[in-house]
């Protein structure tokens, strides 16, 4: 059974979401969950942080990662064979692409990119057709990166937002193990 590292990030309208695919995921995998510092500490209107956090470990069984030094162990001792960042947050992705590893998500990232294993994507963010694009485009042209097709959730009053699409997890998943990208990767409008 293959290993994965499920990342979290703090795109927090999204993580009802996050919770459907950590289940489909784990139905085939052994699942690994890293969050960051707003996921594990912080309120919102949607959950509170030890609700969210409860929910996750209910699904997984497992204690989260929350720390830059338990993410880092996975680089110098591989032990997942991809990750899983979902959602990923436009600042998140940023860092990853300017490689700034400032908290366990990032790491973690970081660390297993050293080791050639796939890492994909889910992108909410309601500025990656603006400010945050060229980071997306860069590291669409980067080895090892792969992104769940995303759609604009809309269009009208978002113009620049757009999400991932959770029902395309798993096969973006399968196919980052044979390093390929799963298209089409821009699905234009999804009413949600």
């Amino acid at each position: 059974m293959n290993k994965i590292g499920f990342a979290v990030t703090g795109s927090f309208c999204s993580m009802d979401d996050m919770l459907d695919v950590l289940k489909q995921l784990c139905q085939n995998y052994e699942v690994e969950v890293f969050v960051t510092p707003h996921v594990y500490k912080m309120d919102t209107r949607f959950y509170s942080h030890s609700e969210l956090i409860s929910h996750i470990q209910n699904i997984t069984g497992k204690k989260v990662h929350t720390t830059i030094q338990e993410a880092e162990i996975y680089g110098p001792h591989p032990q997942l064979d991809a990750v899983v960042v979902y959602p990923c947050d436009a600042t998140t992705l940023n860092k990853i692409d300017l490689g700034i590893n400032d908290n366990c998500v990032t790491m973690l990232v970081k660390s297993c990119v050293r080791n050639q294993i796939p890492i994909v994507l889910g992108v909410y963010s309601n500025d990656i057709l603006s400010s945050s694009g060229v980071h997306l485009l860069s590291l669409f042209n980067k080895k090892n990166y792969y992104f769940v097709p995303m759609f604009q959730d809309h269009y009208q009053k978002k113009p620049q937002s757009m999400i991932a699409d959770k029902n395309k997890v798993v096969n973006t998943l399968k196919a980052a193990f044979l390093h390929q990208q799963y298209q089409p990767f821009i699905l234009g409008y999804k009413k949600i």
